[in-house]
């Protein structure tokens, strides 16, 4: 009988042990996170940010370097329009990536510690290493999660105006249409064209490939948020 007592004081406490190692592992000591998100906590932003900043350094050629992107935002936003199922999987390719470290240590002092603990020099050797696996499954995480953050990273809008991807400011023509109706599910009365606001489409200049963009993505310095 004292036997069994203290075998289930046994479990139970290592069972504490391991609630309380996978909660300061998991959970804490993380920075607070950006506000807005809907999907992500602050584990999985630190991870983002972490992996941002060595995957899209400073000197990469484009205006907004990695940690300057908000690309925790863009992944929240994108994880919210996806199904259950692709976004849980997602999200365990983030987890998978922060505490990858368990079972394959970074050369370095506290090489067990979380992705986003350790220096980029040994960020960047985690990610080096996985991307050069021979085993090709595990070559194929790390470009899921490269394609992930650099659909964010392109996307900026100081850096699609670096690529020239930005759209055009185009004037919106005005023709019969707008003359005679309000726009979609708006009062007759909120129509405020006259006859003279009139365009002819047909007179439009062609797009200038040099011409100014649409105001959203005039932002160019890297301080610009």
């Amino acid at each position: 009988m004292l036997g069994s007592v203290f075998t289930a004081f046994l479990v139970i406490g290592a069972a504490l042990v391991l609630a309380i190692a996978f909660q300061r592992r998991c959970f804490a000591g993380y920075p607070a996170p950006p506000p807005g998100l809907a999907v992500l906590h602050r584990g999985e932003v630190a991870f983002i940010q972490a992996a941002a900043e060595v995957l899209f350094p400073d000197g990469a050629g484009l205006p907004v370097v990695g940690v300057d992107a908000h690309l925790p935002l863009y992944v929240d936003h994108h994880l919210s329009a996806l199904p259950p199922r692709q976004r849980l999987q997602i999200r365990a390719l983030l987890a998978l990536f922060e505490h990858v470290t368990l079972v394959q240590p970074a050369g370095v002092p506290g090489g067990h510690d979380r992705f986003s603990s350790l220096p980029p020099a040994a960020r960047i050797a985690v990610l080096e290493r996985i991307s050069s696996h021979e085993t090709l499954s595990i070559r194929i995480l790390f470009t899921a999660l490269r394609a992930v953050l650099s659909l964010g990273y392109l996307g900026h809008p100081a850096n699609l105006r670096e690529l020239g991807l930005a759209p055009f400011e185009i004037e919106p023509a005005v023709s019969d249409a707008e003359l005679l109706f309000p726009r979609v599910g708006a009062l007759p009365l909120s129509n405020r064209h006259l006859l003279a606001d009139r365009t002819d489409p047909t007179h439009r200049a062609p797009l200038d490939p040099d011409g100014p963009r649409h105001r959203a993505y005039l932002r160019s310095s890297r301080d610009s948020r």
